[in-house]
Parts: C-alpha cells; structure tokens; sequence
C-alpha cells in the first residue's frame, strides 16, 4: 500500500512517516523507483528547483518548477485548474526523513478544490511548466538532506470524461530532488528579514503587483484567471517578498509577519456576526511556520494593546498557531489515510475549544482598550457568543 503525502492547498495535508532514516530511505526509493516504471511510456514529471541550486537557508522559500511533457503530441492533457478541479489540485509531495517536516496549512479553512471547472491543455515535447514554492506545502523544522518527489494524477490519455472532474486513474511520478538544508543562520536571517521588508514597501513593487492582479482579473474565463493567479501573479515581486517573509521564522521576523496582518472591517465582523460565519483574510504572511510558540506569543503582546481591536480573523489564526504549539504531532506526517482523518477531527476539535475558551479571555482584554478598539473587540465578542450558542443548539 503506498503511503504519501496528500498536499492539495489544504489543512494538515499528509506526508509518510519513517521511524527509522536507513529503511525509510530504502522503502522511498522503492516507491519512486515502481512509480516511474508505471509512468506512460514517453510521458515525463520533473521536478526541480528554478536556478537549479540543492542547498538553502532553514528559514528560505524554495522555488520548484514542475515540468509536464510527452514525445507524443495530442497523446496526453494535463489539468491546469487547481482551484476549482480535483485533479488539478491531486499534488503529492513525498519526503524522506518526514520526522522533521511539518505541511503548510496556507489556506486552512478552504477545501481542496470547489467544483467544478476544467483547463486542460495537451501535453507536448516543450515541456509544461508551472512555477511553485515548495515551501508553500511543507516546511523543513531543522537543517539536514532531504529527499523529495512528486506524484499527481492530474494527466489523462486524451481529454478525459467530459464533465469528469475527479482526479485521473493515471498516476505520474517525478524524479527524486535532494535538497541540503543549512542550520539557521541569524545574520542572513536579518538580511532577509531587511530585504522582504524594503520591497514589500517600494510603491513600484506594489504597482507591478496590481497591473499583474488586475489583468488575471480581467480573464474572461474563471479556470483561467486562477491559473494566472496560480502561474504568473504569483510569481510577481510583491508576493515573493511575502513569501520569503512567512519563510523566515526568526523572532524578529515573526513579530513583523504578526504586526503586518490584514484585519476585518466593521462591515465584515457584523456580516460574520449575522450569518454565523467568518469572513476570512487572506493572510500570506501566515501561511506556515516551524515556531509556532513564536507566534502565538507575538499574537498575545498584539492583542493586548489598547489601540488595536481584536477581530474574527485574527483569532481564528491564533486558535490555528495554539493548535500547532501545543499539538504539533497533528501536523506531522501520518502513516495512511485514515490517521490522516483521525488528525484532522483531532485538530478542529482542539481549534473549537479555543474559540470557546477565548470569549472571557477577549471580555478581560477589552477592559482596557479604547475607541475604535474596543468597539471592534466588543463584535468580535458578540460573534464567538453567537457561534457558540449556534453549535450548542445543534448538537
């Protein structure tokens, strides 16, 4: 039975546990090995890093390219959709060791994939490239040599089903990518940290950024425009620096990534407040961490100031970072599907108590604030009473 791990842009994705590095190694290259046997014959997966380096700092966004191809023409279609189809979304990374790898939960409250639409294109000898961070999906906690693949079933022999939105019967699998990871390195660190934060505030960066976000809007076609958000907005300066910055976990960098968190607008917490819901803010700079404790630190010294107004989101993203600290076997590699499941109620059971927890918590801590502060606290109040009289009268 092949054991994997599952990384779709969603929460707790799951990776292979090895509880021993030299049978693990063995049992990894056996699984690569018979995966690339089973490979269409003239169809190829690589997967490499974008300047073709092997070495990067702990705390480094490292950028892949996966490049999809086949010597024979009209033979074979990938999907390119990723937001709204299950193939396109079925990417699996495997890693070895996974003991000190923790999955990325960038887009935690969101599904693999809402149905359904489709973009596939055929695949060729010109390879088809799409440009990813591997960092995106999982997170090294410590320096060593790593070992990666990847195996998809997002091609199809010629178009598919039509209509036919699951993922292909057709399993791909790319070559083995080995990385070194140095030991964290304080004074690059703060390099980083310096240079993240002078193109994050360049107005010509920004404005680079929203002509290339304006026009993946203004594709007519949806799949489309995700795939331009996916494959070249994403690749734009502005969210590269937002990249390297939710890499760095170093203390100062954490307490910038916190300071600079997007909030909810009054409008938003009373529409969470009337719908029992939460809006939800896009937060790149939260994306993932292997210091969890950091940040829930960082997010406590925040939310006790007077002058800042503790809204839905921010303590939706402190209950996940709590989750983490206190629970990080959760976010570690499970053996198959079903741990895997297990994990992920584990999680939201946990993130529940939080939520509940916190309302007497938020009471004390708005005594002190002022102003707009209080007010937006005080909402933030009323929708966690609101949710959690909701949930107790459904159960």
């Amino acid at each position: 039975m092949r054991r994997s791990v599952y990384i779709s842009f969603s929460l707790l994705a799951c990776l292979p546990f090895f509880t021993q590095l030299g049978s693990a190694q063995t049992e990894f290259d056996t699984r690569n090995s018979e995966g690339l046997q089973s490979n269409p014959k003239g169809v190829k997966l690589s997967l490499r890093t974008r300047d073709g380096r092997s070495t990067f700092h702990l705390y480094e966004t490292i950028p892949i390219d996966l490049e999809f191809s086949s010597l024979q023409p009209s033979a074979y279609t990938i999907e390119l959709d990723e937001s709204m189809n299950f193939a396109g979304s079925s990417n699996t990374f495997e890693v070895s060791p996974a003991e000190t790898v923790f999955v990325t939960f960038s887009v935690l409250s969101s599904p693999g994939a809402v149905c359904c639409d489709s973009m596939k294109r055929f695949l060729s000898p010109k390879p088809a490239i799409l440009h990813r961070e591997l960092t995106d999906y999982v997170r090294f906690e410590k320096p060593g040599t790593y070992s990666i693949f990847l195996f998809t079933n997002r091609v199809f022999r010629g178009l598919g089903k039509t209509n036919d939105f699951a993922p292909s019967k057709m399993t791909l699998t790319s070559n083995i990518l080995t990385l070194d990871i140095l030991p964290d390195d304080t004074e690059w660190d703060s390099l980083r940290l310096a240079e993240s934060i002078r193109k994050l505030s360049d107005p010509s960066v920004k404005a680079n950024y929203a002509v290339a976000l304006k026009r993946a809007h203004e594709i007519d076609s949806e799949t489309a425009s995700y795939f331009a958000m996916a494959n070249r907005v994403s690749q734009t300066e502005l969210m590269l620096a937002q990249k390297a910055l939710n890499a760095l976990d170093s203390e100062d960098a954490i307490h910038e990534r916190v300071n600079r968190m997007g909030m909810e607008s009054r409008s938003d917490l009373e529409m969470a407040r009337k719908y029992h819901t939460g809006s939800g803010v896009s937060q790149p700079l939260l994306a993932s961490t292997t210091r969890a404790d950091l940040i829930v630190s960082a997010m406590k010294v925040q939310a006790e100031r007077p002058d800042f107004g503790v809204d839905y989101d921010f303590v939706s993203w402190w209950a996940r970072f709590q989750v983490l600290r206190d629970h990080p076997e959760l976010f570690r590699p499970a053996p198959d599907p079903s741990e895997h499941q297990r994990r992920l109620l584990q999680s939201a059971a946990y993130f529940s108590q939080f939520e509940r927890d916190i309302i007497p918590e938020l009471e004390r801590l708005n005594l002190t604030k002022t102003g707009d502060a209080a007010d937006v606290t005080a909402v933030t109040i009323a929708v966690f009473k609101e949710f959690s009289s909701a949930r107790g009268k459904q159960k």
